[in-house]
């Protein structure tokens, strides 16, 4: 008996040891809440603006991390500035050292209701959106460019948006323009749209080239040296995905195991120079143009691919669950969705290098090479991959 009791406690010993070398724990851990005086990120979403936070690695030694907030002070009436605001709303940025979370720098700018947003580019140097405009930073924090994002006001819809490639090398604007739709409702069929396509220098923001295209371009992200989106046509299938390059060539993005006899919603997105990542359907696939996969995941049961985001030859991606929901207030069914866990793979290998279960209903994350960052409510976390 005592024999058996050793080895029963030596087996417990040894699962309890797996089961701890799989427990990712931070390198730190920061309260946004309790240091910077953020809100959670997780907040009601009442206004578009509550949804305008993110955290963006700027380089593998600094981390960004920005919230949109009303105004703490209550402002006079007043002309709006070139962002398109008239001071009630502030977009607050913390830089972070990587190494142990101490702030570096603090940039607080006026901003709009509508749309704010940060993307790294190269070498330290990030552009911020404050409404119409766009704001070139250097490495060292100090304004370099800037440029306007004029609206025609004439359409009845429009908006900007904005991308940057992968490299970081290329930053990519798309106008698009929603001119007349079928007379019924407001939301129905669009009959007449077009976009115009601007590619910018990443260090001075000077515009390197542009084209229109005929159509709005419902989805899309940068590429290197092309967009990665849905056909600008009007006949076009949005969930179809193809390769738009600079002179306004849309062909589609093919890869060897799909068949139009049994197609599956999907998005897509470049990796990197070479290689794209569709995901849809419970599946996942890295592959390049006309090419073989080189990498693939398949969901576990009730799992699906939430959004992917690449770096160095990593790929992380987020699962998560869809279920309904009662509303009780007006006894309807509501598709709800709940963040499970950030993986990080290597691409090469197929090696998993981070797990991080999720807990918060919202999450924002973001990657460099071997490193993750992730905010769940207050708490801003960095995990480094195992060795």
């Amino acid at each position: 008996m005592k024999v058996l009791a050793k080895l029963l406690l030596l087996l417990s010993m040894v699962c309890l040891g797996h089961a701890q070398s799989k427990v990712v724990v931070p390198a730190w851990k920061v309260d946004l809440n309790q240091k910077f005086g953020f809100q959670g990120f997780d907040r009601p979403v009442t206004f578009r603006w509550t949804l305008q936070e993110n955290v963006v690695f700027l380089s593998p030694d600094e981390l960004l991390v920005y919230q949109v907030n009303r105004s703490r002070t209550l402002v006079e009436l007043s002309p709006r500035d070139a962002s398109g605001g008239g001071g009630n709303f502030v977009l607050d940025a913390r830089i972070l050292s990587t190494h142990d979370g101490h702030e570096i720098k603090s940039l607080r700018l006026t901003t709009n209701a509508d749309s704010s947003e940060v993307l790294a580019t190269r070498q330290g140097r990030f552009i911020v959106r404050t409404g119409d405009i766009l704001y070139l930073y250097s490495a060292g924090f100090e304004r370099i460019a800037s440029i306007g994002l004029p609206l025609n006001r004439r359409v009845k819809e429009e908006d900007w948006q904005i991308g940057v490639s992968p490299s970081g090398a290329e930053v990519i604007l798309v106008h698009n323009q929603i001119l007349k739709r079928a007379a019924i409702s407001p939301t129905s069929a669009v009959q007449q749209a077009g976009a115009d396509v601007q590619l910018l220098d990443e260090a001075t923001l000077n515009v390197v080239k542009k084209f229109t295209v005929p159509w709005f371009i419902a989805s899309w992200s940068a590429g290197e040296h092309k967009l990665v989106s849905s056909q600008p046509s009007p006949a076009a299938e949005h969930s179809s995905y193809g390769l738009l390059d600079f002179d306004g060539n849309w062909s589609p993005l093919l890869f060897a195991w799909y068949s139009p006899m049994q197609p599956c919603a999907y998005l897509a997105r470049a990796v990197d120079e070479h290689l794209f990542v569709t995901y849809g359907c419970g599946d996942l696939y890295v592959f390049p143009q006309n090419g073989q996969k080189v990498f693939s995941l398949k969901s576990a049961a009730k799992e699906f691919v939430g959004s992917v985001k690449s770096s160095e030859g990593n790929l992380a991606v987020q699962a998560e669950r869809h279920f309904t929901k009662m509303d009780n207030a007006v006894n309807v069914p509501i598709a709800m969705t709940r963040p499970l866990r950030i993986d990080v793979y290597d691409i090469k290998t197929g090696k998993d290098l981070i797990s991080v279960p999720l807990h918060a209903t919202r999450v924002h994350y973001s990657l460099n090479a071997g490193t993750l960052a992730v905010v769940e409510g207050t708490s801003l976390s960095l995990y480094q991959a195992r060795p």
